[in-house]
C-alpha cells in the first residue's frame, strides 16, 4: 500500500506544473438530466460528445454548453432554449471561467435571493443549500430527500432516504465530489437481491421489519490539467454504448473505489484508464478466526478490476473505441498500474500458461451520427473468450455479447425521442473458472444487467411537453437459459445460446417526470410485468404482475 501511495505522489507532483486556469474537474452524477439534453443536442448535430466514456466534467459539460449559446442558440427549437437557459444556470460558474457572458444570458434570473450569506439563490438564480465562490476555492452542499410508494396486484413498496451531495475545487486543478444516501425499504415481497433488475445492487442489508436498510456513497478527488485528470475515488465508470444498461460496464454492480485516469490531448483522441478494487465474495478461508463465545471473523480474498480504452472521433459523426480490461485476484500487482499496458500479456508475465492468474476481456464500441435524419446508430462489443480451436474435445470456446441500437430526434412528432436497442450475451461471458475472478463486483456482473445465457429488446418512445417535463413509455422483451454451473466443464455441444430452462420476461410501462427546479423532482409511473418461467422440465411458472409508482424527491 505505501508503494501505491508513493506512485500517487509522484503522479501528483508531475501535475503541479501543468495546471491551468479552467482545468478542475467535478464529475456530475451520472442520473443528471443534463446528460439526456446533451444526447439530444449532438445527435442533431450541434456538436460532438464522447458518450462512450461517463461521466463528465462539469467544466466538460460547460465547454458544450458553451458552442450551443455562442453558435446555435437561434438554431435550436423554443423548448430547447428553455433547457438551455436552465442548464446555463446550473453551470454557470463553469461557463464564466471559459469565457460566456453568462450574466447578460440569465440577466432576468439573477434575483440575488440571499438567505445568509451562501445560503439560498446564488447569484445565477441557483438555489443551493450551501453555496460559495471565490478565486480560490468553491463549495456547494445540497441535501438528498426521497420519498417513493409504490401499489401493485402483489406488492407494495415504500422507499425512503435521505443523503446530502457536495462538490467544490480548491485553486484551479483540484476538485473534489461527494454523494451518499441512506435508504430505507419496506413493503410485501419487495425486492430483497436485485438480481435480475435493471436497479444497482447491494453492498449490504441491514433487516428491519417488513424491510431493510441500505447506504450508497460515491467520492472522488481529481487533479487535473488541461489536457488530463487523475482521480482517486469510489464511483461508478460507463465504457460502452447503450441505453438501458452499458454492456461493457455500468452501475448494476455497486461502484468501487479506484484510481483513475483520463487524457485528452488532442478533440480526436481520448484516452480512458482504472484501476479498482472489487469485493470478491469469495471467503478467504487462511483469515477465519473464532474467539471463545464462538464469534467468527474473516476476510474476502482480494480482487481487481483494470480497464483502458482507446476513443477515437476521426470526424464529428462517428468514434470507434477499443479497449481490455482484466479481473484478477490474491494478489495486488503494479504491473497493472501501467495505463497503457496490454493487461493479456501482463497477465501471461505473470503467471504460467496453463495457470493464468487474471480474467481478461476485450471490448469495442462505435456510434455514427447522421444529423441530416436527426439519429445515431451505435454498438458494443464484449468479448469475454473467442477461440477457432476446440479444447478438450467441446466446440471452440466462444463468450461475448453485443449491443446494438438506434436513437432517433424528433421522429415525425416535434420535440420526441425514439430508442430502438437489442442486446445478446452469449453463455458463460461475465463467469469464470475462478470463481474470485468474474466479471462482478459483490456478485453483480459489471456489464449488463440481463446477464449471461440471455438477450432484449428495448424499446423507448420520450415525449417533451415542457422545460423539465417529459413523458416516456417502455416495452422490453427478454429470453433467458440456464445458469452457468461453476462445477462442470464449460463449452460442452449443449451449451449454445439460450441452452437450458428457458425464461421469458415481457415488460412494459409509462413514465411521467417533472423536474419542477434544479434536481426537484415529481414523477409517477405504471409497470407490468408477464413472466414465464421453466423451473425443472415439467413445471411453468406464470407470473402476471403491475405496480403503480410516485416519486418525490430533492437531489439524486
Amino acid at each position: 500500500m505505501k508503494k501505491i501511495i508513493n506512485r500517487i505522489a509522484v503522479f501528483i507532483l508531475i501535475m503541479l506544473p501543468l495546471t491551468s486556469l479552467w482545468s478542475q474537474v467535478n464529475y456530475e452524477p451520472l442520473n443528471k438530466s443534463i446528460y439526456a439534453y446533451l444526447d439530444r443536442l449532438s445527435i442533431q448535430g450541434y456538436f460532438q460528445i464522447n458518450s462512450e466514456i461517463k461521466p463528465f466534467s462539469r467544466m466538460y459539460i460547460a465547454k458544450k454548453l458553451k458552442i450551443v449559446l455562442e453558435e446555435d442558440a437561434n438554431n435550436i427549437t423554443l423548448l430547447e432554449k428553455k433547457e438551455l437557459t436552465f442548464y446555463t444556470q446550473e453551470f454557470a460558474r463553469e461557463l464564466k471561467r471559459i469565457d460566456v457572458n453568462v450574466d447578460s444570458i440569465l440577466a432576468d434570473k439573477q434575483n440575488n435571493i440571499i438567505l445568509w450569506n451562501v445560503v439560498g439563490f446564488n447569484e445565477y438564480g441557483r438555489f443551493h443549500l450551501v453555496d460559495y465562490d471565490d478565486s480560490l476555492f468553491t463549495f456547494t452542499l445540497d441535501p438528498i430527500l426521497g420519498y417513493k410508494v409504490g401499489s401493485g396486484n402483489i406488492t407494495s413498496e415504500t422507499h425512503l432516504w435521505n443523503g446530502l451531495s457536495m462538490y467544490g475545487r480548491i485553486s484551479d486543478w483540484v476538485g473534489f465530489d461527494l454523494n451518499f444516501r441512506d435508504n430505507t425499504e419496506t413493503g410485501d415481497n419487495i425486492d430483497y437481491t436485485r438480481e435480475f433488475s435493471p436497479l444497482t445492487g447491494f453492498t449490504f442489508r441491514v433487516p428491519k421489519e417488513r424491510g431493510f436498510e441500505f447506504d450508497e456513497v460515491n467520492a472522488n478527488l481529481t487533479f487535473s490539467n488541461s489536457w488530463g485528470s487523475f482521480t482517486i475515488g469510489k464511483d461508478y465508470v460507463y465504457y460502452g454504448e447503450g441505453k438501458q444498461s452499458k454492456l461493457i460496464l455500468g452501475n448494476k454492480a455497486p461502484s468501487f473505489p479506484q484510481l483513475k485516469l483520463e487524457a485528452y490531448p488532442v478533440d480526436w483522441f481520448k484516452f480512458s484508464y482504472v484501476h479498482g478494487w472489487l469485493n470478491s465474495q469469495v471467503i478467504d478461508s487462511s483469515t477465519i478466526r473464532y474467539n471463545e463465545s464462538g464469534w467468527e471473523s474473516f476476510k474476502h480474498i482480494p480482487k481487481y478490476y483494470v480497464a483502458h480504452q482507446f476513443s477515437f472521433t476521426p470526424w464529428k459523426a462517428f468514434n470507434f473505441t477499443l479497449g481490455e480490461s482484466i479481473v484478477y485476484s490474491d494478489t495486488f500487482e503494479p504491473i497493472y498500474l501501467i495505463p497503457v499496458m496490454f493487461f493479456r500479456l501482463a497477465d501471461h508475465y505473470l503467471t504460467h500458461p496453463d495457470n493464468a492468474a487474471g480474467n481478461a476481456q476485450l471490448f469495442a464500441s462505435v456510434w455514427y451520427n447522421i444529423p441530416e435524419i436527426k439519429t445515431k446508430f451505435y454498438g458494443s462489443v464484449f468479448i469475454d473468450e473467442l477461440s477457432i480451436t476446440k479444447v478438450e474435445g467441446t466446440n471452440g470456446p466462444k463468450a461475448m455479447g453485443y449491443t446494438i441500437g438506434a436513437d432517433v430526434i424528433n421522429p415525425i412528432i416535434p420535440e420526441s425521442e425514439l430508442v430502438i436497442e437489442y442486446t445478446k450475451i452469449d453463455p458463460y461471458v461475465y463467469f469464470h473458472r475462478d470463481d474470485a475472478q468474474f466479471y462482478t463486483n459483490y456478485d453483480y456482473q459489471l456489464g449488463h444487467w440481463i446477464g449471461s445465457n440471455s438477450d432484449q429488446i428495448y424499446l423507448a418512445f420520450t415525449k417533451h411537453i415542457i422545460r423539465g417535463l417529459k413523458v416516456k413509455g417502455w416495452f422490453t422483451y427478454i429470453r433467458r437459459g440456464s445458469r452457468e454451473n461453476p462445477e462442470e466443464p464449460r463449452y460442452q455441444d449443449k451449451h449454445t445460446f439460450l441452452w437450458g430452462l428457458r425464461s421469458n420476461f415481457t415488460s412494459w410501462g409509462i413514465n411521467v417526470r417533472y423536474e419542477i427546479l434544479h434536481d426537484v423532482f415529481a414523477s409517477a409511473a405504471y409497470r407490468s410485468l408477464f413472466s414465464h418461467e421453466e423451473q425443472t422440465e415439467d413445471l411453468i411458472v406464470e407470473n402476471n404482475n403491475s405496480e403503480f409508482v410516485f416519486m418525490l424527491n430533492y437531489g439524486f
